[in-house]
């Protein structure tokens, strides 16, 4: 889903190319992903679409609707045979691939079963590396991914949860190693030469939250506008309950459809008199002390959500790259999280009682756990950036390992 949209997607696939280029500089690389416009114009790389969208209009087009979309689909697997039968080595690097979230059996997991069995068919090497697993709610669905990863020479997972998925699904991943996300491998921007003052607010010195926010509708394909009404509540009246203390919120997304969560947001506090601003922290208009301010930047990768960390002092986040992000930097993290893979991140990384499901999360816990976390600050940057340190070394671990044996 490279160029989807989701800015973990594309930083899973920016670490992956990162290393093959140190790893193999010899090597030409291929992207398969939604857009491959962004991605190749982004990365400087060959790019080849997920699936080639069949002609609308003309012969081909009623030759298509009349074999009730066969002729695409073979067209599809034909691409998908071509592609892959260029290529000595195909890799899935990270994300929550063996997952159908928000996906029907048509959606990503067909995708993805098609170039695995295309790999399987032209004898090339298909690896998973750090991938995510988990759960796949439809039978068709289980079925593809299932022989997807199976179909695999190489599988490594991001948590212990993941891996544990994939056995209960029949496939022996006894011998199958646990290495951290690849997120973890990028750097970390540098802190900005004239960072916005955090001036002290209270014991805990702390002021500035940022809230990773998220559109969430569910799991299923179908949107529940009552699950999005019931998060934008409670996400909600956390953030208004840190701006009537005085505090300044920003506002980050994990993904470019989580502007509308932004945006719903921001007038629910204008509403109680806490206009969303859209402006960086040093543009801001001075606040009164015991009033707060609410206000977001503009958001286009991992890497600007690292920038805007940088003058927070804790994260409470929906999206797993968004906590990942915070982790990166050491900053102690809340997670409200709809899978399993935010709760494993964060138990490894010692903050595991800072975890929270999304369609039950209590604000009020979120205030007393927000305050618990400013008070112990310095405490828990340390244990996150000393868990941190151990999950880089992971990565380059499972790197040397790959550039002896795969690639």
């Amino acid at each position: 889903m490279f160029g989807g949209g989701n800015f973990g997607n594309d930083a899973s696939l920016e670490a992956m190319l990162a290393f093959l280029r140190e790893a193999r500089p010899d090597a030409e690389i291929i992207c398969i992903c939604v857009d491959p416009v962004a991605i190749g114009t982004t990365h400087g790389i060959a790019t080849v679409s997920i699936s080639h969208k069949p002609a609308s209009s003309g012969a081909a087009a009623l030759l298509n609707r009349l074999t009730l979309g066969s002729i695409g689909r073979l067209a599809n697997w034909a691409r998908a045979i071509r592609t892959v039968g260029r290529c000595d080595l195909m890799i899935v690097p990270g994300t929550a691939t063996l997952n159908d979230f928000r996906s029907g059996p048509f959606g990503t997991p067909y995708g993805l079963f098609r170039w695995a069995a295309a790999a399987r068919l032209c004898r090339v090497p298909f690896c998973f590396v750090s991938t995510g697993a988990g759960p796949i709610g439809r039978p068709l669905s289980r079925w593809m991914l299932r022989r997807a990863a199976r179909w695999a020479q190489y599988r490594s997972f991001r948590d212990q949860e993941s891996k544990d998925f994939l056995s209960s699904l029949g496939i022996d991943t006894s011998t199958d190693p646990i290495y951290p996300d690849l997120v973890f491998r990028l750097p970390v921007p540098d802190r900005p030469a004239n960072p916005a003052e955090t001036s002290a607010e209270g014991p805990s010195g702390a002021r500035t939250i940022a809230v990773g926010v998220m559109s969430y509708y569910g799991r299923e394909k179908a949107r529940d506008p009552a699950l999005y009404q019931t998060y934008l509540v409670r996400m909600g009246g956390f953030i208004l309950d840190q701006l009537r203390q005085g505090r300044r919120v920003r506002l980050l997304i994990g993904e470019t459809v989580d502007r509308e969560a932004v945006r719903d947001i921001g007038k629910m506090a204008a509403a109680e008199g806490f206009p969303l601003a859209h402006a960086a922290p040093g543009d801001l208009d001075p606040a009164a002390p015991e009033r707060g301010v609410l206000f977001a930047e503009p958001i286009g990768s991992l890497h600007d959500i690292m920038r805007q960390l940088h003058d927070a002092d804790i994260l409470v986040a929906t999206r797993f790259h968004n906590v990942v992000c915070a982790l990166k930097l050491g900053l102690p993290t809340i997670s409200v999280g709809y899978e399993a893979k935010n709760d494993a991140v964060m138990a490894a990384a010692g903050m595991a009682q800072f975890c929270h499901f999304i369609e039950d999360v209590d604000p009020v816990r979120l205030s007393e756990q927000a305050a618990c976390l400013m008070r112990l600050r310095n405490e828990f940057t340390s244990l996150i950036r000393d868990r941190v340190d151990g999950f880089r070394a992971g990565l380059a671990a499972q790197e040397a390992m790959l550039s002896a044996q795969i690639v």
